[in-house]
Protein backbone atom coordinates (compact mmCIF):
# COMPACT_ATOMS: atom_id res chain seq x y z
CA UNK A 1 0.00 0.00 0.00
CA UNK A 2 1.36 3.36 -0.98
CA UNK A 3 2.06 6.08 1.58
CA UNK A 4 -0.56 8.33 -0.05
CA UNK A 5 -3.27 5.68 0.43
CA UNK A 6 -2.27 5.17 4.06
CA UNK A 7 -2.51 8.92 4.70
CA UNK A 8 -5.97 9.07 3.10
CA UNK A 9 -7.19 6.18 5.29
CA UNK A 10 -5.80 7.81 8.45
CA UNK A 11 -7.45 11.12 7.60
CA UNK A 12 -10.78 9.36 7.03
CA UNK A 13 -10.51 7.57 10.38
CA UNK A 14 -9.62 10.78 12.21
CA UNK A 15 -12.44 12.68 10.48
CA UNK A 16 -14.96 9.96 11.30
CA UNK A 17 -13.85 9.89 14.93
CA UNK A 18 -14.10 13.67 15.10
CA UNK A 19 -17.61 13.59 13.65
CA UNK A 20 -18.71 10.98 16.21
CA UNK A 21 -17.13 13.03 18.99
CA UNK A 22 -18.81 16.24 17.78
CA UNK A 23 -22.12 14.44 17.56
CA UNK A 24 -21.83 13.17 21.11
CA UNK A 25 -20.80 16.60 22.37
CA UNK A 26 -23.83 18.14 20.67
CA UNK A 27 -26.12 15.52 22.23
CA UNK A 28 -24.61 16.07 25.68
CA UNK A 29 -24.87 19.85 25.29
CA UNK A 30 -28.52 19.63 24.24
CA UNK A 31 -29.32 17.30 27.14
CA UNK A 32 -27.70 19.69 29.63
CA UNK A 33 -29.52 22.72 28.20
CA UNK A 34 -32.92 20.98 28.32
CA UNK A 35 -32.29 19.59 31.81
CA UNK A 36 -31.21 23.01 33.10
CA UNK A 37 -34.36 24.68 31.80
CA UNK A 38 -36.60 21.92 33.17
CA UNK A 39 -34.93 21.84 36.59
CA UNK A 40 -35.34 25.60 37.00
CA UNK A 41 -39.10 25.03 37.36
CA UNK A 42 -38.68 22.84 40.52
CA UNK A 43 -42.36 21.92 40.72
CA UNK A 44 -44.38 21.81 37.51
CA UNK A 45 -48.15 21.94 38.04
CA UNK A 46 -49.77 20.19 35.07
CA UNK A 47 -53.47 19.89 35.93
CA UNK A 48 -56.03 21.16 38.43
CA UNK A 49 -59.59 20.27 39.26
CA UNK A 50 -62.33 21.20 41.71
CA UNK A 51 -64.51 18.74 43.59
CA UNK A 52 -67.90 19.93 44.82
CA UNK A 53 -69.97 18.62 47.70
CA UNK A 54 -73.47 19.59 48.86
CA UNK A 55 -74.84 19.47 52.41
CA UNK A 56 -78.45 20.03 53.46
CA UNK A 57 -80.08 21.18 56.66
CA UNK A 58 -83.61 20.21 57.60
CA UNK A 59 -85.64 19.38 60.66
CA UNK A 60 -84.65 16.13 62.30
CA UNK A 61 -87.29 13.44 61.84
CA UNK A 62 -88.36 12.05 65.22
CA UNK A 63 -88.33 8.50 63.81
CA UNK A 64 -84.67 8.91 62.78
CA UNK A 65 -83.43 10.49 66.00
CA UNK A 66 -80.69 8.69 67.90
CA UNK A 67 -80.64 9.01 71.67
CA UNK A 68 -82.50 11.19 74.11
CA UNK A 69 -80.89 14.47 73.02
CA UNK A 70 -81.77 14.10 69.34
CA UNK A 71 -85.26 12.88 70.21
CA UNK A 72 -85.85 15.95 72.37
CA UNK A 73 -84.59 18.28 69.62
CA UNK A 74 -86.74 16.54 67.01
CA UNK A 75 -89.79 16.90 69.23
CA UNK A 76 -89.11 20.63 69.77
CA UNK A 77 -88.67 21.14 66.03
CA UNK A 78 -91.96 19.39 65.35
CA UNK A 79 -93.78 21.79 67.65
CA UNK A 80 -92.34 24.93 66.03
CA UNK A 81 -94.29 26.75 63.35
CA UNK A 82 -92.64 27.00 59.92
CA UNK A 83 -90.04 25.21 57.85
CA UNK A 84 -86.25 25.15 57.99
CA UNK A 85 -84.54 23.77 54.92
CA UNK A 86 -81.23 24.83 53.39
CA UNK A 87 -78.61 23.44 51.01
CA UNK A 88 -75.01 24.60 50.73
CA UNK A 89 -72.30 23.63 48.25
CA UNK A 90 -68.57 23.86 48.68
CA UNK A 91 -65.50 23.29 46.49
CA UNK A 92 -62.17 21.74 47.37
CA UNK A 93 -59.35 22.00 44.84
CA UNK A 94 -56.79 19.43 43.77
CA UNK A 95 -53.75 19.63 41.53
CA UNK A 96 -51.34 17.24 39.86
CA UNK A 97 -47.64 18.04 39.53
CA UNK A 98 -44.17 16.62 39.00
CA UNK A 99 -41.33 17.36 41.40
CA UNK A 100 -38.34 18.26 39.20
CA UNK A 101 -35.80 19.01 41.95
CA UNK A 102 -33.98 15.73 41.29
CA UNK A 103 -34.24 15.97 37.49
CA UNK A 104 -30.87 15.91 35.69
CA UNK A 105 -29.26 15.51 32.27
CA UNK A 106 -29.23 11.75 32.94
CA UNK A 107 -33.01 11.83 32.44
CA UNK A 108 -32.60 13.32 28.96
CA UNK A 109 -31.38 11.09 26.12
CA UNK A 110 -30.72 12.91 22.85
CA UNK A 111 -30.55 11.03 19.56
CA UNK A 112 -29.30 13.20 16.71
CA UNK A 113 -29.86 10.44 14.16
CA UNK A 114 -33.60 11.09 14.17
CA UNK A 115 -33.66 14.41 16.10
CA UNK A 116 -35.42 12.83 19.07
CA UNK A 117 -35.20 13.50 22.80
CA UNK A 118 -36.31 10.82 25.25
CA UNK A 119 -37.27 12.37 28.59
CA UNK A 120 -37.98 10.39 31.74
CA UNK A 121 -39.91 12.34 34.36
CA UNK A 122 -40.70 11.68 38.02
CA UNK A 123 -44.15 10.21 38.73
CA UNK A 124 -47.22 12.42 38.78
CA UNK A 125 -48.26 13.40 42.30
CA UNK A 126 -51.60 14.80 43.45
CA UNK A 127 -52.52 16.95 46.43
CA UNK A 128 -55.26 19.15 47.83
CA UNK A 129 -54.42 22.74 46.95
CA UNK A 130 -57.12 24.78 48.68
CA UNK A 131 -60.80 25.25 49.28
CA UNK A 132 -63.48 27.91 48.90
CA UNK A 133 -63.49 30.63 51.52
CA UNK A 134 -67.29 30.68 51.54
CA UNK A 135 -70.02 28.15 50.85
CA UNK A 136 -72.55 28.75 48.10
CA UNK A 137 -76.22 28.82 49.07
CA UNK A 138 -78.06 26.47 46.73
CA UNK A 139 -81.39 26.58 48.59
CA UNK A 140 -82.57 28.48 51.65
CA UNK A 141 -86.04 28.44 53.19
CA UNK A 142 -86.66 29.42 56.81
CA UNK A 143 -90.22 30.42 57.65
CA UNK A 144 -92.43 30.96 60.66
CA UNK A 145 -90.69 30.97 64.01
CA UNK A 146 -87.74 28.85 62.90
CA UNK A 147 -84.24 30.16 63.61
CA UNK A 148 -81.94 31.28 60.79
CA UNK A 149 -78.84 29.26 59.92
CA UNK A 150 -76.23 31.28 61.81
CA UNK A 151 -72.48 31.73 61.36
CA UNK A 152 -71.53 29.04 63.88
CA UNK A 153 -73.79 26.47 62.27
CA UNK A 154 -72.52 27.39 58.79
CA UNK A 155 -68.92 26.96 59.94
CA UNK A 156 -69.76 23.54 61.34
CA UNK A 157 -71.45 22.57 58.07
CA UNK A 158 -68.44 23.77 56.10
CA UNK A 159 -66.01 21.64 58.11
CA UNK A 160 -68.32 18.66 57.83
CA UNK A 161 -68.51 19.02 54.05
CA UNK A 162 -64.74 19.42 53.76
CA UNK A 163 -64.04 16.31 55.86
CA UNK A 164 -66.59 14.23 53.93
CA UNK A 165 -65.24 15.44 50.58
CA UNK A 166 -61.61 14.62 51.44
CA UNK A 167 -62.61 11.19 52.72
CA UNK A 168 -64.48 10.50 49.50
CA UNK A 169 -61.57 11.62 47.32
CA UNK A 170 -59.07 9.50 49.28
CA UNK A 171 -61.26 6.40 49.18
CA UNK A 172 -62.34 6.74 45.54
CA UNK A 173 -59.28 6.79 43.25
CA UNK A 174 -61.38 8.01 40.30
CA UNK A 175 -60.53 11.63 41.09
CA UNK A 176 -56.76 11.00 41.18
CA UNK A 177 -56.99 8.89 38.04
CA UNK A 178 -58.74 11.62 36.04
CA UNK A 179 -56.34 14.26 37.32
CA UNK A 180 -53.26 12.12 36.63
CA UNK A 181 -54.33 11.31 33.07
CA UNK A 182 -54.91 15.00 32.36
CA UNK A 183 -51.52 15.87 33.87
CA UNK A 184 -49.68 13.30 31.76
CA UNK A 185 -51.31 14.66 28.60
CA UNK A 186 -50.39 18.25 29.50
CA UNK A 187 -46.90 17.13 30.49
CA UNK A 188 -46.26 15.55 27.12
CA UNK A 189 -47.50 18.68 25.34
CA UNK A 190 -45.30 20.89 27.54
CA UNK A 191 -42.12 18.94 26.80
CA UNK A 192 -42.95 18.50 23.13
CA UNK A 193 -43.13 22.28 22.82
CA UNK A 194 -39.95 22.70 24.86
CA UNK A 195 -37.94 20.27 22.74
CA UNK A 196 -39.30 21.70 19.50
CA UNK A 197 -37.53 24.96 20.39
CA UNK A 198 -34.26 23.03 20.25
CA UNK A 199 -35.25 21.40 16.96
CA UNK A 200 -36.15 17.98 18.41
CA UNK A 201 -39.16 15.74 18.81
CA UNK A 202 -39.92 14.56 22.34
CA UNK A 203 -40.82 11.15 23.74
CA UNK A 204 -41.97 11.59 27.33
CA UNK A 205 -42.42 8.85 29.93
CA UNK A 206 -43.28 9.06 33.62
CA UNK A 207 -41.70 6.80 36.22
Amino acid sequence: MRLRDIIIILVAIITGTACVSCGREKEDDTAIRIATEVKSVDRLVLAQMSVSKIATISDLDLTKANGLRESAQALIDALKIGDRKAAFSYNTYMRAYVDLTSFSAEDVKVDNSDSTVNITLPPIQTEFSGRDAQMRVEHYRVTGFRSQVGAEERAEIKERINAALKKEVESDKTFQSILTESAELQGRRYFENLCSRFGYKANVTFR
